[in-house]
């Protein structure tokens, strides 16, 4: 357990995702396999390796991976927990595979690989954003034989059948509410972290705080003001919560966008 005696629970954004990152006028899915069927990124940005899943590399359409970049960043945010001196005792993580393999560096950035990741679908962000199809997610049995140190012995707060696509966004609030209240005051455990979406932030320390539910414009609008890997602490004095900020410095990086060598051309 973390030497800090009062009870914190920090949230992470995942990192950059790969259908985000290339959402051209193709989904990067139908680029990626050559017509012998073999996985070949066309960008260094696309992950060289992907985990086998069942449904193969289409179950990647509506559950994407990490960027490269990603996977780089979520190993950044570890070391600078780790610069400064933060130790997570549990982590709990959206099912989303993006949450995961964010959970994941963050963790080989700490030097902390030997924590087990406990997968909460209740985590997960409002699924009004999935447009009436409910993620694919990888199951704990495919994501141990990819190597993920997932925790098969956790018992989720919300299970995926209790999860409603039509749910509003102030039940969307609620739940997350009733993530942080069962899995922060009812834990024996000092430092928790959270890796989850851009809304989490929010919605897991809005109304655990006193707040109450957003309407939809101001939700968008702190969705979008939150990039990736952002983090929050939340502080647990007596069982009154305080949001202190973040515990680490941002993570701010520039635009790279893909090069043309046909550009020395059109002016010669």
């Amino acid at each position: 357990m973390s030497n800090n005696s009062q009870k914190r629970l920090i949230i992470a954004r995942h990192g950059e995702r790969v259908d985000f990152c290339f959402n051209d006028h193709f989904h990067w899915t139908t680029k990626v396999v050559d017509s012998s069927g073999r996985y070949r990124p066309f960008n260094l940005n696309i992950p060289r390796n992907l985990p086998k899943r069942a449904n193969g590399v289409a179950g990647f359409r509506t559950d994407t991976p990490l960027t490269e970049i990603g996977y780089l960043q979520s190993k950044l945010i570890g070391r600078a927990f780790r610069d400064k001196n933060i130790k997570f005792d549990i982590v709990f993580v959206s099912p989303a595979l993006r949450c995961i393999q964010t959970a994941i560096g963050i963790l080989k950035g700490m030097n902390a690989g030997h924590i087990k990741l406990n997968i909460e679908p209740g985590l997960f962000e409002w699924l009004q954003l999935c447009r009436n199809v409910l993620p694919s997610w990888m199951t704990n049995d495919e994501l141990i034989e990819a190597g993920y140190p997932i925790s098969v012995e956790y018992n989720p707060v919300f299970k995926i059948t209790d999860l409603n696509l039509s749910e509003s966004l102030s039940e969307y609030y609620e739940r997350s509410y009733k993530i942080t209240k069962t899995l922060f005051e009812k834990s024996r455990y000092q430092t928790i972290l959270f890796v989850g979406h851009g809304s989490s932030l929010d919605a897991c320390t809005r109304m655990v705080t006193g707040g109450q539910s957003r309407n939809t414009n101001d939700f968008y609008d702190i969705l979008q003001r939150t990039p990736y890997l952002s983090t929050i602490q939340l502080n647990d004095n007596e069982k009154k919560y305080e949001i202190v900020g973040s515990p680490i410095p941002p993570l701010k990086h520039s635009v790279n966008n893909e090069y043309d060598f046909k550009i020395v051309h059109k002016y010669a």
